[in-house]
């Protein structure tokens, strides 16, 4: 089943050519060397000066018949997706329902927006579906409350609950009463607050938009600019509930690894069904309660240090953890995104899981070799460790456009010893999963 792929997801098919403490020490020692070559020599901001980047040559005409056609694939995708999990055979083997939501949607887009920008935008159907009834004057114009922030980071977790935790969580039928209830309740934001609400109260469009600011690519208005990686990240203040939400799909990634290791086993013993997701439950929470500690003792150090208030410390400096979620998330999932990808392009031929073949290829299997599987586990590695490199030239920048130039460098090193521990928790949980 997709679910069991997805747990998983973590480890390598191929094994590095050196020992796990070998890399560690490595990686560790990239680090401290990024950390001191940081204070000796980034005294001012850089990123900012370069976050606006420069324009492409990208015509108006390209993104304007462009964006429609994406929206309307994209659009067709989510409804397919939804009816196939509905009428069709409620097996996630199948079925197209689970590889498609788990996968290409939640994992393929994550590495992609760090790549190509907020895509999601011209993507996302719940924003195709509020432009339809903004332009049908059917959405009001009230003031988006605060409370409603915190729907996306709520909106994590309970993703995170269905893809780690329930243990229906791989049933089709069950996938799509969700997506239905999503939509159900985004529809109704949307018709209260306007289009605009879908930037903070979809989780989707918050998380995507974050993990878009490290992205070489991004788009202005109409105009498509490439810019520096990482410098989008220069000048945003993330609000308390897009840090709640970073943390959150972190910790999630960690306990997905944590989980699916023998250390786990051996703690908690076999168990089955809720008695198993009781336990699991207890594991994410503690696993995003652990991230969000380590983050916030290296604020209150930072906030002593500085005599500046750790509320505002965080909003500056979560930035920080995006190359990280990135970092994670590329070493956890690469693997299963380059097998599972086509396995979605089979499943395309059958969907509903009833015998078809509407293109060809249904019944083809997965090829493990389209990417040498050494070459995957150092990507992997690698990724973790540059990653946590890149956080730390974000931090520092921070930090010097920040503070007086003697506390910048001094308020980096508990955030610095934080991303060695997420450095090496990191590498521990790709190689021992």
């Amino acid at each position: 089943m997709i679910l069991n792929a997805l747990g998983h997801g973590l480890g390598s098919r191929g094994d590095l050519p050196i020992p796990l403490w070998q890399f560690a020490w490595a990686g560790t020692a990239a680090l401290v060397i990024s950390f001191l070559a940081l204070g000796a020599s980034w005294r001012q901001p850089k990123l900012s000066v370069l976050e606006r980047g420069k324009a492409t040559v990208l015509p108006t005409k390209i993104i304007k018949v462009g964006e429609p056609i994406f929206r309307t694939l994209s659009m067709g995708l989510f409804l397919l997706v939804l009816i196939t999990g509905i009428f069709g055979i409620n097996d996630s083997g199948q079925n197209l329902n689970p590889v498609t939501l788990y996968v290409i949607f939640w994992i393929v887009l994550q590495i992609l927006v760090c790549f190509l920008g907020d895509i999601w935008k011209v993507l996302s159907p719940f924003d195709t579906i509020a432009l339809l009834l903004e332009r049908r004057n059917l959405t009001r114009s009230y003031e988006i409350p605060l409370w409603s922030h915190w729907l996306a980071p709520l909106g994590a977790f309970c993703f995170l609950f269905l893809e780690l935790i329930h243990p229906s969580g791989d049933s089709p039928l069950f996938l799509s009463i969700g997506m239905l209830i999503y939509s159900v309740c985004l529809v109704v934001g949307v018709i209260f607050w306007g289009r605009e609400w879908l930037h903070v109260g979809d989780t989707f469009a918050v998380h995507f938009r974050l993990l878009a600011k490290m992205a070489p690519i991004h788009r202005e208005d109409k105009t498509v600019r490439f810019r520096v990686p990482l410098s989008g990240l220069s000048s945003c203040r993330f609000t308390s509930a897009e840090v709640a939400t970073l943390l959150i799909v972190l910790g999630g990634v960690t306990f997905d690894g944590f989980g699916e290791s023998e250390m786990w086993r051996d703690f908690v013993g076999r168990k089955s069904d809720w008695g198993n997701a009781a336990v699991r439950l207890f594991g994410l929470v503690d696993s995003i309660a652990v991230i969000t500690l380590l983050f916030l003792i290296s604020i209150r150090f930072m906030a002593n240090l500085t005599e500046r208030k750790p509320g505002d410390l965080v909003k500056v400096f979560s930035p920080s953890l995006v190359p990280i979620v990135f970092g994670y998330t590329l070493a956890h999932y690469l693997q299963l995104a380059i097998d599972e990808s086509q396995t979605f392009v089979y499943q395309l031929s059958d969907p509903f899981g009833r015998g078809w073949d509407l293109f060809g290829g249904s019944g083809n299997r997965i090829n493990f070799n389209v990417v040498n599987a050494s070459v995957i586990a150092w990507i992997q590695a690698i990724g973790v460790v540059i990653g946590h490199i890149a956080g730390v030239v974000v931090a520092h920048d921070r930090a010097v456009g920040s503070f007086s130039e003697r506390d910048a460098v001094r308020s980096q090193y508990v955030m610095f010893l934080v991303m060695v521990v997420y450095s090496v928790l990191g590498l521990w949980l790709l190689l021992n999963a």
